[in-house]
């Protein structure tokens, strides 16, 4: 009975190194983003029809993020749509979202920003006004926003599958594993009686190795989306372009200096300029081009030190 007790722990605990590896395995052997070679000397023409910043910060990314809808408020910015304004704060800086009544056109924007302007426009209401601390009213629609910009990559070929339903799968699985393990752990032990194959000691060691399999099947789960050819092609040539704009930022005295260089040929105004900066993480910068230059009221409202508002959405 002891020899089939230890044998029956070993494939407990196998199992759980199995189900700790599958993430893994499963990253090796399709998680990798095909290899194409990136230097100085990619450059893209121009970008294809209705590419936005917010689906730039999606490609270099491979996945929506938190940079993804900060690009996406930023280009209903530089459209004139929408304005930041800074609001009074204990610690730190905060702004709020204010809708500016500019006469919006159908086709104006691609599908996700249209939508995305239309629910910040019913969130903010007759008042036109969303206040920070509000600003929670919008996770449906910033959810809804990076599903959509999931599925124009996947239906343009850029990524493999919707990133956001590659990561959930996974990630669901992680919380199989965890419930598992947790009820290996805390509840199903003091079940089991003494002449039970599996000791309570033995089920918690189990539960104790799905826990671990489920954390590191969450950790991987954001690296599972995966570009296709083409989308590593694209992802090279906005970097080739972010590199670009970093260094004119560099040596330049005032954004509109940067405008005029034209590191983005497409870009034609520094309210544009602002919103792909923030698509390659280059907020940073911007910011202190700004601050050095004085030029923040000039940049279609972007609030000194605005990159601090970004890390509450």
């Amino acid at each position: 009975m002891r020899d089939f007790e230890v044998l029956a722990v070993a494939g407990c605990l196998l199992l759980d190194a199995a189900l700790a590896l599958l993430p893994v395995w499963q990253w090796l052997r399709h998680g990798h983003d095909p290899h194409y070679t990136d230097d100085d000397s990619i450059f893209l023409p121009s970008p294809p029809v209705d590419f936005s910043p917010a689906l730039a910060a999606l490609v270099l990314q491979g996945r929506a993020s938190r940079r993804t809808i900060s690009a996406g408020l930023m280009d209903l910015a530089s459209h004139d749509l929408v304005q930041f304004r800074e609001e009074p704060a204990p610690v730190g800086r905060r702004a709020g979202l204010a809708v500016t009544g500019r006469h919006f056109d159908e086709g104006e924007l691609p599908e996700p920003e249209a939508a995305l302007f239309h629910s910040v426009r019913s969130v903010a209401g007759p008042h036109g006004y969303i206040e920070a601390i509000m600003l929670g009213d919008l996770s449906d629609a910033f959810g809804t926003y990076t599903k959509s910009l999931d599925e124009v990559a996947a239906r343009r070929g850029w990524v493999t599958e919707r990133p956001g339903l590659v990561i959930y799968k996974w990630r669901l699985l992680a919380a199989s594993e965890l419930a598992a393990g947790l009820l290996l752990i805390g509840w199903v032990p003091w079940f089991v009686g003494p002449s039970a194959v599996l000791q309570p000691i033995d089920l918690m060691a189990t539960g104790l190795g799905l826990v671990g399999a489920a954390a590191v099947t969450f950790f991987v789960s954001g690296l599972m989306p995966s570009r296709t050819v083409e989308g590593a092609m694209l992802g090279a040539m906005l970097s080739g372009y972010r590199r670009t704009l970093e260094a004119t930022i560099a040596r330049s005295q005032s954004l509109e200096q940067v405008v005029t260089e034209k590191p983005l040929p497409w870009v034609s105004t520094p309210s544009q300029e602002i919103a792909w900066a923030v698509a390659f993480d280059l907020d940073r910068q911007i910011d202190g081009l700004l601050s050095q230059s004085l030029e923040v009221s000039e940049t279609g409202g972007w609030p000194k030190g605005i990159r601090d508002w970004f890390s509450m959405l």
